[in-house]
């Protein structure tokens, strides 16, 4: 049955595609004055493509979807080792994988405007961003733990709860330091969002990523760490999430630190830094002040 249906993936790739599913001697000349494409590299684009399509506008099964991502990774991927993998469709965050709550609330909808991991918070107040030198965003992209454990710290003193103002899970799990991850979120409100791989006792040394709808540059890429956070790079412009439609953050490094972000298949950020060099233990997401859906997470690496 697996032969079957992994034959079944390849014929319904070609179809979609629309190659040649065998190497054949052409039929046709080529027109004087074209280039020829379709080596192997411009198939796996198309096929990645044609699947990110499929699944932000629901046009196939969910398996299927990811038959067709798994069979693209196969021919070419830097990061072969699948690490993690929850759209959350078994209605369960904790197994299979298992997700820890650390703050806030987390339930898995499916009868909302999306389906997925959802956490909504009271809008938290509008932060500055501004600041010389960079300064001001390096602000913005403080360590939420800190601010988890003030807030923890102010509950036992008056003895009242305090005001949500993060919503954070974790997954433990092994990252190699060279990673793909692959999120797909909704929006419906809008409000700081962040997510990273996350490695210490107390996951306070991580790359991360923070979405901010309100800010100049709409996402921030930081390394924090116990001794501070540092600005790595930041994309040009706001960006606007809250449009009732589901976007892609494809988030990529290399073993030599090189690290790309992109929205929607259109590049946002490039950056290299080698200060964190071990594994993670772990991934981070935490909503900030808004609606969020997280309708999947995938995270591959290396051995």
């Amino acid at each position: 049955m697996k032969a079957l249906r992994q034959f079944g993936v390849v014929v319904s790739v070609v179809a979609l595609i629309g190659l040649p599913a065998m190497a054949q001697e052409p039929r046709y000349k080529p027109v004087p004055g074209q280039t020829q494409t379709g080596d192997m590299s411009e198939l796996v684009k198309k096929l990645r493509s044609l699947t990110d399509e499929a699944e932000r506008s629901k046009a196939a099964d969910p398996a299927f979807i990811k038959d067709l991502r798994d069979l693209a990774n196969a021919y070419d991927n830097p990061w072969p080792l699948k690490v993690l993998y929850d759209n959350f469709r078994d209605g369960d965050f904790t197994r299979n994988p298992a997700w820890t709550v650390i703050a806030g609330t987390w339930q898995v909808d499916t009868k909302g405007q999306f389906t997925g991991l959802h956490s909504a918070i009271a809008k938290a107040k509008a932060e500055s961003t501004q600041g010389a030198g960079g300064s001001g965003a390096s602000q913005i992209v403080g360590n939420v733990l800190e601010t988890l454990r003030k807030q923890q710290q102010g509950a036992q003193g008056t003895g009242q709860p305090a005001r949500e103002e993060h919503a954070t899970i974790f997954a433990p799990v092994g990252i190699s330091n060279a990673f793909s991850i692959r999120l797909e979120l909704a929006s419906g409100e809008g409000g700081r969002f962040d997510f990273g791989p996350a490695v210490g006792p107390n996951r306070d040394s991580l790359y991360r990523i923070a979405y901010m709808p309100e800010a100049e540059s709409g996402l921030v890429l930081s390394r924090v760490t116990p001794q501070g956070t540092q600005l790595l790079a930041s994309s040009n412009g706001k960006i606007v999430l809250e449009d009732n439609k589901s976007h892609v953050i494809e988030w990529k490094r290399d073993r030599a630190g090189k690290m790309t972000v992109a929205l929607d298949g259109k590049p946002q950020i490039e950056a290299t830094d080698t200060q964190l060099k071990s594994r993670f233990d772990g991934f981070l997401m935490d909503n900030g002040g808004g609606s969020y859906w997280i309708r999947s997470v995938e995270i591959a690496g290396v051995k």
